[in-house]
């Protein structure tokens, strides 16, 4: 390699040094303010019929996604991620079908217009059911999800007791990550050209080729961060909680009930209370009856001498 070569190769390797320090720093303080999280929300009807009914309506939604995040990224505009949480309560034996019915839906939409991330329903005792769904869906799509899930919590004889939504502002994320990929790749491009002469020494072409791997591994890692933003942006996140009534979980006679169950129980712990009760007491009453006795042989002897 000439010494021109190497004076190239010596200011590309510290160039890309200095930009690779630059980005990182710049990629560390934007972590901070890049990706936020989502929560709860509603449910579905126990007849099979209306739920099918209430999905239909749902389904015709074009899946592509939105142009700001496919197209150029200069012309996007605001980039917003958007992330809904719903709670629902409603009657216990409605908390499993609700959950079934909304993960159902969502997986009859299919994978490029819903997403399902997680889902589960538990029991408590005989009267607490609890559950969660997690999904990521289109945004059109997903706006009429969520009125259907409120529309089936009520045929279900239940309430949506929350419904928020939050936004985070990937623009300017996106925008720096994609001008830091470019310059990267055309660092990339000028180090392939210097070693395609294959001049010079074998440790200045081990030099080239390790500032090559760095390089593209960079590449790689931002590319891929680059098109999770894009993907939070094109699908928006959906958490709904699903819980039991406490008043509608059991019957009014139950206390009566579980009184009757628990009367031996009671019977017994109200006999230990009493056994425990003249274990404490009874060496106080023999001490009284000695003092009575005392007292009474002294007033005896009083009486004789008057």
């Amino acid at each position: 390699m000439s010494v021109q070569s190497r004076t190239i190769l010596k200011s590309l390797l510290t160039s890309g040094a200095l930009f690779a320090l630059a980005a990182g720093c710049s990629q560390q303080s934007e972590k901070s303010d890049s990706y936020g999280g989502a929560a709860p929300a509603e449910a579905v009807a126990i007849a099979p019929q209306a739920s099918r009914v209430a999905y239909d309506s749902v389904m015709p939604i074009d899946p592509s996604p939105p142009p700001g995040p496919g197209g150029n990224v200069a012309n996007a505009g605001v980039m917003l991620a958007y992330s809904y949480s719903m709670g629902v309560e409603a009657p216990k034996e409605a908390v499993a079908p609700l959950v079934a019915a909304h993960e159902r839906a969502c997986i009859d939409a299919g994978t490029k217009v819903c997403q399902v991330m997680g889902s589960s329903v538990n029991t408590y005792g005989e009267d607490q059911v609890s559950g969660y769904l997690n999904l990521r869906a289109e945004p059109k799509w997903l706006e009429k999800f969520r009125g259907a899930v409120a529309t089936d919590t009520e045929k279900a004889g239940g309430e949506v007791t929350a419904n928020t939504v939050s936004t985070e502002d990937l623009t300017q994320f996106i925008i720096d990550t994609g001008a830091r990929l470019e310059a990267k790749k055309a660092l990339r491009e000028r180090i392939r050209a210097l070693l395609e002469t294959r001049e010079g020494t074998l440790n200045d072409v081990l030099a080239a080729e390790r500032a090559l791997a760095e390089v593209q591994g960079e590449i790689d890692s931002m590319t891929q961060s680059l098109d999770a933003a894009k993907a939070r942006v094109a699908m928006s996140a959906l958490s709904i909680s699903y819980a039991s009534d406490p008043e509608k979980s059991y019957s009014m006679f139950k206390p009566l009930t579980e009184s009757f169950k628990s009367f031996g129980r009671t019977s017994m712990q109200s006999l230990a209370e009493a056994v425990n009760f003249i274990a404490r007491t009874w060496p106080f009453f023999i001490l009284g009856l000695i003092v009575l006795a005392i007292l009474r042989t002294w007033w005896m002897g009083r009486r004789r001498k008057a």
